[in-house]
């Protein structure tokens, strides 16, 4: 098979069209790609952990899986560091970013590469429990089947989803709301109204809007999601899951840059 070529999906935010050799890497799952989130893959491993939970290559980079963010508190935090700890010198297949973040990190999809099931690193992750998925501040998420593995394990209650703490929150309950500024939550709730301007839209969940629970929808987002029918009539009325740091904008409010990260829910109440 050398020569031949074999689409990979890269993992959030990638924006570089590229194949990869099937002569270099192990059989994996066949996953529709997106547009461009295809990307050559390199031989890598890791070498080190870096004290804030980065991925320390031999390759010399720095790196965070796309796709995902870790938990920040204990015993989770740890948890998902041994999990990362115990891969430490394995072979491994990195996708990566062509150019780093503000932190000088690439964003990086790995798979194992020394057995005959490959496993993906933000895949095994997630599906133990052990990470949320999120597309952070990336212009494309190249991994959305990541939210419904997370969603088993959240119905599982593995790993970080028996602590309250990760749970999807009430958007009508302000004061836990307000108590979480500055955390990367998970909200749910019902769209009341809809507020289209020229450079950005607001997803508004109550009728008080200097007190309520409020989603900042940037324009070019917002043509995406409209492009893929979750504009103002498949959204307004409807419950959604969405997920995003909180701000201190009038009520509490959060924005969200990846349509993926606004998900439409079934039924009339919150999940327990």
């Amino acid at each position: 098979m050398t020569g031949s070529t074999l689409p990979i999906v890269l993992s959030a935010s990638l924006g570089i069209a590229l194949t990869i050799s099937a002569g270099s890497a192990q059989p994996v799952s066949p996953i529709r790609p997106r547009p461009g989130c295809t990307i050559e893959a390199q031989p890598d491993r890791l070498q080190a952990l870096s004290s804030e939970g980065d991925l320390v290559l031999a390759s010399g980079r720095t790196a965070k899986l796309a796709g995902i963010r870790l938990p920040g508190e204990a015993p989770h935090r740890e948890k998902a560091l041994a999990w990362l700890q115990a891969r430490i010198d394995q072979p491994v297949l990195v996708w990566a970013a062509a150019s780093p973040d503000r932190w000088s990190r690439v964003s990086v999809r790995i798979r194992s590469s020394d057995s005959a099931s490959p496993l993906d690193w933000s895949h095994g992750l997630i599906e133990a429990g052990l990470a949320i998925t999120d597309a952070g501040l990336d212009e494309t998420f190249c991994e959305p089947e990541l939210l419904a593995l997370e969603a088993t394990a959240r119905e599982r209650r593995l790993g970080l989803w028996a602590d309250d703490r990760y749970k999807p929150m009430d958007v009508n309950q302000s004061e836990p709301l307000r108590d979480r500024i500055g955390s990367f939550v998970l909200v749910e709730g019902r769209v009341r109204s809809i507020g289209e301007r020229k450079q950005r839209t607001y997803l508004n969940f109550g009728g008080l809007w200097a007190e309520d629970f409020t989603i900042i929808i940037p324009r070019k987002t917002w043509k995406q999601m409209s492009d893929r029918g979750m504009g103002a009539e498949a959204l307004k009325g409807r419950r959604i899951r969405a997920r995003g740091i909180l701000q201190p904008w009038q009520g509490a409010a959060f924005s969200i840059v990846i349509p993926d990260m606004i998900e439409r829910l079934e039924g009339g109440r919150l999940p327990r």
